[in-house]
């Protein structure tokens, strides 16, 4: 922004509000008056909640309502620095709470498609600001000056000559003063003193100290611990239960059937698993029984059609690319603590979608949704996989069965072989350039596992960033058993990473550097910017030892714009990744540790999708069980990371998945500037090069 924000007072009233929620302007006692130097005459027991994300207490303690998840994102941290820098709030007082399901006071809670902090921005700077203006006129009407003589700074209002009040001593005050009519202003991006600094997060000391509460960590009062013994193939039915031996086991409280198979409860998680063991069940395996990776990957090549015509006389190339399931990988499994009652239903649970899990309980339960509480703990990461609530309905129905509060545990080889996967998918492209190596023709074929068998549909936009004439893409599916989901960065995990390998082909085919080729092409001048810095910052063009490669690659979505450059060498048959290099531009950066440790953690995950990771499916089910076989950087493997964020300002855009898509082509067209080969399919294994 380049100037003071006027905040009408309809949206105001609306954000105050809560989406819903009504004010919270209490009484306060008459003898609280003449306040002076940061403190109250007599007791003040009033607590200042203008907003249902905003409260202040007496002591002026700062508590933000955080209405989205956090899985390791920090969105907890960003929220709190966001209605502090309106507020001018003093950090070190700021804490966060977070908001149970309830979506007709915090509007819509689902977390994911790095939406929380864009969706979010504009409202908490109005609940900032809101309870701002309120403050600063409680503090002049008690001084008997005009609003517009006093100012804030760091928990205080300041008054003329120097007078000030904390906050804590204006709850009182500030809870009966009418919501402005004039409207508030937010602050010039010039003006914050929180906003755009490396903060710690909230969370950190929690953390550290072992006292954060993820899904895994909550105890309730007669809680039990319940293992579901799940289907060995996709559509496996189960027969026959024999739970004799079972129920033997030392600390099992029962067994019972649910949706997805049977639930074995125990008074600790040890005898839950061993009584798994124990159930003998017979299943059947259903015509899934025979589906390999293979079967499918021929039916996604099958429904692959005619792909669009190239302008006569250009030079067309064409290449087809394997991309394989993916599993979430979370570090903490699947959990969920459910205590079902007669009229009522209370879950603990880490959750991508609490306001989703509250409706879905309560059609399972026949309850209204007010009689359904899911508290939301920490999620030891999510991407993607807990916008589904399945292993909430699990816990819940073993918890109804049981008659008692059960904490439903997924273990390691549960999360690995029931999860639902990014989807496997095949591409095929094609394109052309003229006689100047200028690109002519784009053509691109997207075909899915999943659903039923469809051919390639009519060609639509290709979603490049760049200007390439007679481009389109069509998509299509193939069948598969295999559940599947959104994974980190949605379609772009795939889409992008398959059109960034193709442009550098098309690139070698031109005759021109694959670099130079991206930015002559680029009409996104953010974008352009960012794969220009990350270039330079690389040191692309400077010579490498032989058998050395880089790579590049950029994109652009979610409101972001991201470049990453790849060096690496190819020795034995082995890939070596020696530097990293990521640049990226989310208009502002509200905490620049925040956007760093985003890329870094995409990072990690590009690089082991593009060299480690891959779901096979072998007899209709997963062959890979933990982190043994489904395997992810580790530390030793790891190359120098740099992160470089351009402050450009502006609204800020989305990041948990803008840091992923380019990672995986920029390895693989390091791949090829090391040995002359081709990346056709992933993981990337040097004898399959082309």
């Amino acid at each position: 922004m380049s100037a003071r924000s006027d905040l009408s007072r309809r949206s105001f009233l609306k954000v105050m509000s809560g989406f819903g929620a009504s004010f919270a302007l209490g009484c306060f006692p008459s003898h609280v008056a003449g306040l002076s130097d940061e403190k109250a005459d007599g007791d003040n027991n009033v607590v200042f909640a203008p907003s249902a994300f905003l409260k202040i207490d007496p002591d002026g303690t700062v508590t933000v309502t955080v209405s989205k998840s956090d899985m390791g994102q920090g969105v907890r941290t960003t929220f709190a620095m966001i209605v502090a820098e309106e507020l001018d709030a003093d950090w070190t007082k700021v804490k966060v709470q977070q908001a149970p399901a309830n979506s007709s006071v915090y509007g819509g809670q689902g977390t994911g498609g790095s939406s929380s902090t864009r969706s979010m921005y504009q409202n908490l700077r109005e609940v900032g600001a809101g309870a701002r203006a309120m403050l600063i006129a409680a503090a002049a009407k008690d001084w008997g000056v005009d609003a517009s003589a006093c100012k804030t700074e760091k928990g205080k209002v300041v008054g003329p000559n120097g007078k000030s009040v904390a906050y804590g001593s204006l709850t009182a005050l500030a809870a009966g003063v009418p919501i402005p009519t004039d409207g508030v202003k937010l602050k010039d991006q010039s003006e914050f003193k929180i906003l755009g600094k490396a903060t710690r997060r909230v969370d950190n000391p929690a953390v550290v100290h072992g006292t954060a509460k993820y899904g895994l960590d909550v105890k309730v009062e007669g809680m039990t611990y319940a293992v579901i013994a799940r289907r060995p193939a996709f559509g496996a039915s189960l027969e026959e239960v024999d739970d004799a031996a079972a129920r033997k086991i030392p600390g099992v409280i029962d067994v019972v059937k649910v949706g997805s198979g049977v639930a074995v409860v125990a008074k600790n998680t040890w005898a839950a698993i061993k009584g798994r063991d124990a159930l003998k069940l017979k299943w059947n395996m259903g015509e899934n029984a025979s589906v390999t990776s293979q079967s499918i990957r021929e039916g996604l090549v099958q429904a692959v059609g005619p792909h669009k015509e190239m302008p006569a006389g250009a030079k067309a190339i064409e290449a087809a690319f394997d991309l394989p399931f993916l599993a979430h990988a979370t570090m903490e499994p699947m959990n969920a603590t459910a205590d079902v009652r007669d009229d009522q239903c209370v879950i603990w649970a880490p959750t991508q979608t609490p306001d989703g899990a509250q409706g879905q309980v309560a059609r399972m339960l026949n309850l209204p949704p007010e009689k359904v509480t899911v508290n939301v703990t920490l999620l030891g990461g999510g991407f993607g996989r807990r916008l589904a609530n399945d292993y909430i309905a699990e816990a819940v129905q073993v918890s109804k069965a049981a008659g008692k509060p059960v904490q439903l545990v997924w273990t390691r080889d549960d999360d690995t072989r029931n999860d639902n996967y990014r989807t496997m998918s095949h591409h095929a492209l094609k394109g052309a350039v003229d006689a100047s190596g200028n690109p002519v023709g784009w053509s691109h074929q997207a075909i899915n596992a999943g659903g039923r068998s469809r051919g390639a549909g009519n060609y639509g936009r290709a979603n490049l960033p760049y200007n390439i004439p007679n481009a389109g893409m069509a998509q299509g599916s193939g069948p598969s058993p295999v559940p599947t989901g959104a994974w980190r960065s949605v379609e772009h995990t795939q889409l992008d990473v398959v059109n960034e390998c193709f442009m550098d082909e098309l690139a070698h085919a031109a005759g021109k550097d694959p670099f130079e080729f991206r930015r002559d092409l680029l009409g996104n001048d953010r974008l352009k910017n960012v794969l220009v810095t990350a270039a330079q910052k690389a040191d692309w063009g400077k010579a490498l030892p032989k058998g050395w490669g880089r790579g590049i690659a950029c994109f652009s979505g979610y409101g972001s714009e991201a470049a990453h450059v790849v060096e690496l060498s190819v020795e034995n048959g082995e890939v070596k990744l020696h530097r990293v290099v990521a640049v990226v531009d989310c208009g502002m950066a509200l905490n620049p540790s925040g956007v760093e440790a985003q890329i870094q953690g995409a990072c990690v995950d590009g690089l082991s999708t593009a060299l480690r990771a891959a779901i096979t499916i072998d007899k209709g089910a997963v062959e890979q069980t933990s982190w043994v076989d489904y395997q992810w950087m580790t530390m030793d493997a790891m190359p120098k990371l740099e992160v470089h964020i351009l402050q450009t300002g502006g609204n800020p855009g989305g990041m948990g998945e803008v840091g992923y898509p380019s990672v995986m082509p920029a390895v693989a067209n390091a791949v090829f500037a090391a040995t002359g080969k081709r990346v056709r399919k992933f993981p990337i294994k040097v004898e399959e090069l082309v």
